[in-house]
């Protein structure tokens, strides 16, 4: 279990450090069409669809890294008082009743647009430049499956820290 814990916190992590290069064409996008817009007064319709889904990517792909973090936002006001064990069973439940469904209807939801965003050759209809949707909607749909994966290795340590081990894996 140890080996698979480490490879999904190893591909969250690997997944964050990455996206600095989001970020960077980010910032390049939207200089790019502030140029163009304000400048050459030539705003274009490509550049804000990619900011768009620069912005869907950093997004969604991040968001396993920040719960491999704990980086999270966390309402502390009776949660930073608790004992580890029993932080750990305030989060296996709210697991269950809040992550679980609604992470798992996300992915499960993503994943049948991305087929259907493949298999149809759906196009974005918000310009008439009319790009691909299939990119990324499967880019949602990897980030979804990173965040799950990275939901039950925390889920796992939670059961063991519920039950009084000390070690994290």
């Amino acid at each position: 279990m140890r080996k698979v814990l480490k490879t999904i916190d190893a591909v969250n992590e690997w997944m964050g450090q990455q996206l600095k290069w989001v970020v960077l064409f980010l910032i390049l996008v939207i200089c790019a069409e502030v140029f163009m817009r304000y400048v050459l007064n030539r705003p274009t319709i490509q550049l804000p669809v990619l900011q768009t889904w620069a912005g869907t990517t950093l997004y969604v792909l991040g968001f396993g890294y920040v719960l491999l973090h704990k980086a999270h936002v966390r309402v502390d006001v009776l949660y930073g008082r608790f004992s580890d064990r029993m932080k750990a069973i305030v989060d296996i439940v709210l697991w269950f009743v809040f992550f679980l469904p609604s992470v798992g209807f996300v992915t499960y939801s993503g994943f049948n647009w991305m087929v259907h965003a493949w298999k149809t050759h759906e196009r974005s209809m918000i310009t008439y430049w009319y790009p691909p949707m299939a990119p990324i909607r499967t880019i949602v749909f990897v980030g979804m499956v990173l965040f799950l994966l990275q939901g039950l290795a925390t889920l796992y340590r939670d059961f063991r820290r519920a039950a009084g081990s000390k070690s994290d894996d």
